[in-house]
């Protein structure tokens, strides 16, 4: 059973490393190559409150995507301790083992399917 532990473990630390990897690049990619010289020479020279109102709601709008990848490399990262701790992919609701297609998915779960199933059923029957 070890080594068919191992072998999981092994293929889910592929799939975290492999999507932080992308995340990476793709928040790499929007900071500087979206909002390299181009983007900034905007900021340099707005023309009318129109344009300073579109240039306050593009950088709000940048900054909010960024945070948001940055919340998601956080909770990659935490993902990626517990796979070192041997917890990861372990349901904090039943104690079973999420199944491997629902990480690759959502690497960042803690609750397997049929819980968070249950848990979006029990919400919604008490509104």
């Amino acid at each position: 059973m070890a080594g068919k532990d191992s072998i999981r473990a092994n293929r889910l630390k592929k799939v975290l490393l492999d999507r932080k990897r992308k995340m990476w690049i793709e928040l790499r990619d929007e900071l500087f190559r979206k909002l390299g010289k181009e983007y900034n020479a905007q900021f340099d020279n707005p023309r009318d409150i129109e344009e300073m109102a579109l240039i306050d709601i593009i950088e709000d709008t940048g900054i909010a995507v960024a945070d948001i990848r940055r919340e998601e490399l956080e909770k990659m990262d935490e993902a990626l301790r517990k796979l070192e701790e041997g917890t990861y992919g372990v349901c904090s609701e039943c104690a079973g083992e999420i199944e491997e297609e629902r990480l690759k998915v959502m690497p960042f779960a803690t609750v397997c399917v049929k819980c968070k199933s249950d848990k979006e059923f029990f919400k919604k029957a008490t509104l």
